[in-house]
């Protein structure tokens, strides 16, 4: 028989350049041999160590080559932190956009006279600022941004200018826009609005009004009678404006949901042309018949506070609908199996049409185009 004995390390020595390790290895061996001994030395060596400089950042017409034929640059998670090199594409180049960049200040645009695309979304932004000169811009997005104030628009003749993008900044206050008479698209959600000023009225020409998850506790608008399009939605909104429903007539989509509003007031009626309207978690406590409302296709009233299942009745008064969202209404009775069945079979009974309640599609036809190859699948079984 032969034994071992473990290997131990006789020698450590550590330095910033060298790792050095020795190693003694002892093993059972003949007589002759006994006093024998082997040795394995192993010497490494530690990279050479560098100081961290900070990320990388690249750059326009450097590490991104223009070509000056383009019409178009469209670069995404670039690392481009400056707008610069781009007078030699001038006024050739008409779409600028660099989303998700860290561009810090909008400069250096003198000869792109003809931009009508500039979208600088996301990046780190603080003022919009030298681009009163682009006069032929019809849409401008600087969403996810730190922009605080819009003021210095006032100072833009962007009379082309139709869809003006502003989300996700730090605006207190909508101003600078109300000469933008071509505008048809406002997008100012997730800033820190808390109204919206009467002078909006002089956008005569906008359709869609975005001012979601913003700082709000009053819904009242001026007379805007081309507004098809409105959002509220995640506001402080806790009671109905009465001139709101005159003034905003023409509405075809109305987003209010997450907000603090009751009932539905008489008013309701006059927005005659609804298509599609959300009211989910509100404190609404019943399902108002709304006969007028006769183009409403969608509903969406989940997460509310209606305990009678027998206001589904008032469903029937809409004609044209085809989606409802009512779940998570106490009338519900959610995780009970049986009341659940009960609250999906009474609004089945009164719409028995719709195309959707809750998540659950329905009355959907699936047509399966098929050559007869099915037949090979595992698990389809052919007629």
């Amino acid at each position: 028989t032969s034994s071992s004995r473990s290997l131990w390390p006789q020698q450590w020595m550590w330095t910033m350049k060298q790792l050095q390790v020795t190693l003694q290895l002892a093993t059972v061996v003949p007589p002759h041999l006994r006093q024998q001994k082997a040795t394995m030395q192993a010497r490494v060596q530690l990279p050479e160590h560098h100081e961290d400089e900070g990320p990388t950042y690249y750059r326009l017409g450097v590490d991104y080559p223009i070509d000056l034929n383009d019409e178009e640059i469209h670069l995404q998670c670039a690392r481009v932190k400056k707008l610069e090199n781009l007078e030699g594409i001038g006024p050739k180049l008409k779409r600028l956009i660099l989303i998700a960049n860290c561009i810090e200040k909008i400069e250096n645009l003198d000869t792109n006279v003809n931009l009508d695309h500039l979208e600088l979304y996301q990046n780190l932004l603080k003022k919009i600022e030298n681009i009163s000169h682009l006069t032929n811009l019809t849409t401008l997005d600087l969403s996810f941004n730190k922009i605080r104030s819009s003021d210095s628009l006032a100072s833009c003749p962007f009379a082309k200018l139709e869809k003006l993008y502003l989300s996700s900044n730090k605006i207190t206050d909508i101003e600078g826009v109300f000469h933008l008479t071509s505008l048809k698209m406002l997008e100012l959600g997730s800033n820190r609005i808390r109204a919206v000023p009467p002078e909006i009225a002089n956008l005569v020409n906008l359709e869609q009004l975005w001012l979601g998850k913003n700082k709000m506790t009053s819904m009242a608008l001026p007379p805007m009678p081309a507004l098809r399009h409105l959002s509220m939605q995640n506001n402080r909104l806790e009671v109905w404006e009465p001139s709101f429903f005159q003034n905003a007539s023409g509405l075809t989509h109305l987003y209010l949901g997450h907000n603090n509003l009751p009932d539905l007031p008489e008013e309701f009626a006059l927005l005659v042309n609804l298509v599609e309207v959300d009211l989910v978690r509100n404190v609404i406590t019943r399902i108002k018949p709304v006969p007028e409302l006769v183009k409403l296709e969608e509903l969406w009233m989940n997460d509310n506070k209606i305990e009678d299942l027998a206001e589904v009745r008032n469903l029937a008064v809409f004609p044209a609908l085809k989606t409802i969202y009512l779940e998570r209404n106490p009338m519900q009775s959610l995780g009970d199996k049986e009341a659940e069945k009960r609250y999906r079979d009474a609004i089945l009974e009164v719409v028995p049409n719709i195309t959707q309640l809750d998540a659950d599609m329905l009355n959907r036809k699936v047509s399966l185009v098929t050559n007869g190859s099915e037949q090979q699948v595992m698990g389809i079984r052919k007629a």
